[in-house]
């Protein structure tokens, strides 16, 4: 895989997920009323300490997701490690957002996402490109 095949990867990744996590608050026709009620009242019986929690871890793992973005995109040395770390330790987290209701068009285009992300990591780990990341800067 070359470095720019790598790079639109990365890109590709980021802008499905951004398009997918922003997609249904943009075009909320997706996400029939009653499911969109729903998930409101659901939202609304989350304590304020758990609300707060989760913004905080929440903000957390985004800031080390961008950071893993932006080293990979430049070859960084840490990126890879930082890309795998930052993934397995948001596992835990998605349990603790409780329900969400979101349509097929996000469901599909945050798949695709983290499919690319998952290519990412593996090329940064196991194709040529691992070269890159070993080279100092």
């Amino acid at each position: 895989m070359s470095p720019t095949t790598f790079r639109w990867i990365l890109v590709a990744s980021f802008v499905l997920a951004l398009t997918g996590g922003s997609i249904d608050l943009v075009v909320t026709s997706l996400v029939p009323e009653a499911l969109s009620s729903a998930q409101a009242a659901s939202d609304t019986e989350i304590p304020l300490l758990g609300l707060v929690s989760i913004v905080i871890v929440g903000l957390a793992a985004s800031i080390a997701t961008l950071a893993a973005y932006y080293g990979l995109f430049v070859f960084k040395p840490w990126a890879p490690r930082l890309a795998i770390v930052g993934t397995v330790l948001s596992l835990p987290l998605w349990p603790m957002f409780g329900v969400s209701i979101s349509s097929g068009w996000s469901l599909a285009l945050t798949e695709a996402s983290n499919l690319l992300w998952g290519a990412a990591i593996a090329a940064a780990h196991f194709s040529a490109l691992k070269e890159k990341f070993s080279a100092p800067r």
